[in-house]
């Protein structure tokens, strides 16, 4: 919750929020992420607006599993730090990185996870059900439309976009759950919020 957050993190919290509603003139549902105990919430990726729209949205801190990339940069490298997010390669599977994200639900938490492991991408990856074996946490379905990536993040910042974040119910899995019936729930329910 808000109040369980460093100074930094409230103010940054604020700031992110007035940004997406003031100059993106974003709008978004109530969240569906519960308000205690370990949740993954996953959502379509169209652009680097998303995780600023979860984050914004949500009352609790989200963790993401971020592209190593993003990294490089130092003044996002401390950003990124505030959520205590997890860098992950993508050009291969990033065993560390996964491990490192069990255990941020094993500290009942919540974990931000993009399937397609890019923007616009079409094809998903498994970690999401991987994740909910390990953990058992519920999948918090969710859909960002009204957002297009530019040919940069900086551009895309500044294009004034009007996006809009839903949330879907939470999904309940149990441990044993094959990957394949995870997956296909969890992107038919982001689908039917679109």
């Amino acid at each position: 919750m808000i109040g369980e957050w460093s100074l930094t993190q409230r103010n940054l919290h604020r700031l992110l929020t007035a940004y997406l509603r003031f100059y993106q003139g974003a709008h978004w549902e109530h969240s569906t992420v519960p308000a205690e105990g370990a949740a993954i919430l996953v959502c379509n990726h169209v652009s680097v607006l998303d995780p600023l729209l979860l984050v914004a949205s949500n009352q609790r801190v989200v963790s993401f599993l971020v592209a190593r990339e993003y990294y490089d940069n130092p003044l996002m490298r401390q950003l990124l730090e505030q959520t205590y997010s997890i860098p992950v390669r993508r050009d291969r599977r990033d065993v560390r990185a996964l491990l490192q994200a069990r255990h941020v639900l094993e500290e009942g938490r919540v974990l931000g996870i993009f399937p397609e492991g890019g923007i616009n991408r079409s094809e998903t990856r498994k970690g999401v059900a991987w994740l909910v074996r390990e953990s058992a946490a519920p999948v918090v379905p969710a859909h960002v439309g009204g957002a297009r990536q530019a040919a940069s993040d900086l551009q895309t910042w500044l294009r004034r976009q009007h996006p809009l974040l839903r949330y879907g119910v939470p999904l309940h899995f149990h441990r044993d759950a094959d990957a394949a019936e995870v997956m296909g729930a969890t992107m038919s329910a982001i689908a039917t919020l679109a």
